[in-house]
């Protein structure tokens, strides 16, 4: 059994060890580290040790591991291709600098991607990575350079910019449209809800939108209720059910005539969408012009 020691060994140790287990030999690598034969040999001893499990078994034509070296080399294998991925990575972020953008997954497939290569138009020495997350974003836990996100509540500390007040509207696909007429799609079509938990209460529903239009249901509709907005969105466009679409998100959907509008009765959400950025951020290249167009596409 493997001592459970509370320090990892040194990394020197550790290369010694692969490099004898890739090559079979103390004395080849010795050659290849630029040592003697005796250090790597004592530095090996000095691993066994600290890890309470013998590595190797020495023969006469060189070392072979024993099986708690070959599980252990499958660990320190992987580990420094790791380290050897982090290290080119940075190289190329040395050549090409980044910006790594966390967003909400609708607001990220439906809004910005449809527009992503106007970024490479306007910074085509900056690469961008994007990534989508309902997830409250931890700025000291990962990569991020910016989140757009839905309210400011979550990142009262950030520097921000408002981007838009969405509004949703009633809209169903041509395949609904021709099982169900326009006068009767918003009454006996099924309905597509949208379950947003805890932040549902900002977005409009059709008990709201109905009231807001003077409607009132004379008998439950059938429905289909999904938790994310793109999932809502492709049920609408295949023509499950009609749909409350927030027009930024499904711009692309009403350009291509997959869904339409069936009524010209629109609600705003509660709370507008927002790019939200750490002061470190400002650092970055590319961060004002990402500001900039962020801002543009949403005006």
């Amino acid at each position: 059994m493997l001592a459970q020691s509370p320090r990892l060994p040194k990394i020197s140790l550790i290369q010694s060890f692969k490099v004898a287990a890739e090559l079979g030999s103390l004395a080849k690598a010795a050659a290849q580290l630029a040592l003697t034969p005796a250090a790597v040999s004592q530095q090996i001893r000095q691993l066994e040790e600290q890890l309470g499990s013998a590595l190797f078994v020495r023969t006469q034509s060189g070392v072979m591991l024993t099986e708690t070296g070959k599980e252990y080399l499958r660990y320190v294998s992987e580990a420094f291709d790791i380290l050897y991925l982090g290290q080119q990575n940075l190289r190329h972020a040395a050549v090409m600098p980044s910006l790594t953008l966390y967003a909400l997954p609708a607001l990220a497939s439906k809004w910005l991607l449809p527009n992503i290569m106007q970024w490479r138009e306007r910074c085509p020495d900056i690469d961008l990575a994007l990534h989508g997350t309902h997830a409250p974003v931890d700025f000291n836990a990962t990569p991020a350079d910016f989140v757009l996100c839905f309210g400011e509540d979550r990142y009262p500390q950030l520097d921000k910019q408002r981007l838009f007040l969405d509004e949703v509207v009633p809209v169903a696909s041509p395949s609904l449209l021709r099982r169900y007429s326009l006068a009767t799609a918003l009454s006996e079509a099924p309905l597509i809800h949208l379950d947003w938990g805890n932040e549902g209460r900002f977005l409009p529903d059709w008990r709201s939108w109905q009231q807001a239009r003077g409607i009132t249901p004379s008998a439950p509709q059938p429905a289909f209720s999904f938790n994310l907005t793109s999932l809502a969105i492709d049920a609408a466009v295949v023509g499950a059910g009609v749909l409350l679409g927030q027009k930024r998100l499904i711009a692309a959907e009403l350009a291509r005539g997959d869904l339409v509008a069936i009524d010209a009765l629109s609600l705003p959400l509660s709370k507008p969408y927002f790019l939200a950025w750490p002061q470190r951020t400002q650092s970055q290249p590319g961060s004002e012009a990402l500001i900039a167009w962020l801002t543009q596409l949403a005006s």
